[in-house]
């Protein structure tokens, strides 16, 4: 017998006939039944958060983002969107909150999910600006609720006899919904393993101004406090999802995740995506962990039995779970290879900051949808320099742009490029250059772009490294 099939291995590889075994064995996992019930809070806490994010962008938020800014940057080659005008993007929001609604209630559940997905998507690539990571996670969630079979149980559709009732849903399914939630949490700490962070930057400098009222001006401003919260979200990002898995430690790192996410809305607000991914981890309990809680509880669903007939009527589904482990539910080829490829791209696409050169919390190079959330505090300043050949002049950019993009302005050199491309095309194809001065985590100002070189001349590089980017002085 070779040693190939004998351990299965050769050098660092996996034989194929290995390689199939695991690929069968994860395959009938995937579609075994599972209760529902996971994922039906899921749903509703989805839905429930929309609704209350789109209300509290109502109405300054979307005013300050979409209203009042009359130039936009752009995502990469998405330069074609623009806001709707009037009273237009008050009504995508209030449409935006009827779909959290009808998600949460599990009514016209495709179409609601479908359009909300197309709503929040294209809120999203309006303006490079004002990117948040919460909003790209809540994009990406939307695009799996529009498909996954989520509406069948605790919901209008499945009580109506629209949809078709079912006390389960296969395992893929709340396994995908784990991964999605997993994502933030593990690359995030990937994100936080660099120089900065673990010198306890930007962390040391925010909470130095974060709060005047004591105990805890001086609670946040002690070493050992700093050091410990640096550390601690470190080792939390990187070990909470293995921790949440396993059984023996998933409450106790539950209840530090709601610790966790407490504390940052208290420190800096960050809208709903604390609350949200509180209700979101859930999903990495038992599948029929709420089911649980109610037969704890009593009240109206507290006799339902996982245990109960699995051939109940639609009207009946709210106080019936079935898991049938022995039925398995079909997943198609093309569906299998469609999650292989989703799957691939959270967890490579991430990645891509280290193949380009320099830091990317400087660069802004493969910084956004990698999810590196609180790496950075930058400060800086930017002047535009314009020459046609018969005269030189000097253009401040707070003459077009809102406070909140010139603020950001300096430190995006996409951004410096789109905006000159404009200055550019204003005044009769002048040559624009910046001269900018900026701080990354409490160093000295330096510039971020060549002030020799004409912007209007170059074009924003979506993949790899910029040349007229200048390196960051550590």
């Amino acid at each position: 017998m070779s040693a190939t099939t004998a351990g299965g291995f050769v050098g660092s590889g996996i034989d194929a006939r290995t390689a199939r075994r695991y690929w069968r064995q994860a395959r009938r996992a995937g579609v075994r039944p599972v209760s529902a019930a996971s994922v039906a809070v899921f749903r509703i806490a989805f839905g429930v958060s929309i609704v209350v994010n789109s209300a509290m962008y109502l109405p300054r938020v979307l005013h300050e983002h979409h209203v009042e800014p009359t130039f936009h940057f752009a995502y990469g080659p998405i330069d074609f969107l623009e806001p709707l005008p009037g009273v237009g993007m008050y009504l995508v929001y209030g449409a935006m909150m009827v779909c959290g609604a009808l998600i949460a209630l599990g009514r016209w559940y495709r179409w609601a999910a479908a359009a909300f997905f197309v709503l929040t998507t294209y809120i999203f690539f309006l303006d490079a600006t004002f990117y948040q990571n919460h909003e790209y996670l809540i994009s990406l969630l939307a695009g799996l609720m529009a498909v996954l079979p989520v509406s069948g149980f605790w919901s209008l559709d499945a009580r109506s006899g629209r949809t078709a009732a079912s006390a389960v849903v296969p395992a893929w399914v709340v396994w995908l919904l784990r991964l999605q939630i997993g994502v933030p949490y593990f690359f995030g700490g990937v994100a936080k393993l660099n120089s900065d962070w673990l010198r306890g930057e930007p962390l040391r400098t925010w909470m130095a101004v974060r709060t005047d009222i004591e105990p805890f001006q001086t609670l946040l401003a002690n070493s050992s406090i700093i050091w410990f919260m640096v550390y601690g979200a470190l080792v939390l990002d990187l070990l909470v999802v293995p921790l949440l898995l396993f059984r023996r430690t998933r409450v106790p790192a539950f209840v530090v995740v709601c610790l966790f996410h407490l504390a940052n809305v208290w420190l800096f607000g960050l809208y709903i995506f604390p609350w949200l991914m509180i209700a979101a981890t859930t999903i990495f309990f038992d599948a029929d962990w709420p089911l649980r809680v109610l037969r704890r509880i009593g009240g109206p669903y507290g006799s339902v039995s996982e245990h109960a007939p699995h051939t109940a009527e639609p009207a009946e589904m709210p106080h019936t779970a079935s898991v049938d482990d022995s039925r398995a539910i079909p997943l198609s080829s093309a569906l299998t290879a469609a999650l292989a490829l989703w799957v691939a791209f959270q967890l490579v696409f991430p990645l891509r900051h280290f193949a380009f050169d320099g830091n990317s919390s400087w660069t802004e190079e493969g910084h956004r949808f990698a999810w590196h959330m609180m790496l950075r505090n930058k400060t800086g300043t930017v002047v535009f320099h314009l020459a046609d050949g018969e005269r030189t002049w000097t253009i401040d950019p707070a003459d077009e742009l809102t406070a909140e993009q010139v603020r950001e302005l300096p430190w995006y050199p996409e951004h410096l490029v789109q905006f000159a491309h404009h200055l550019s095309a204003a005044n009769g194809g002048a040559e624009v250059r910046a001269e900018t001065l900026v701080s990354l985590n409490g160093r000295d100002p330096q510039p971020i772009v060549d002030p020799t070189v004409d912007l209007a001349s170059v074009s924003a590089v979506w993949w790899g490294h910029a040349p007229w980017i200048v390196q960051l002085e550590s």
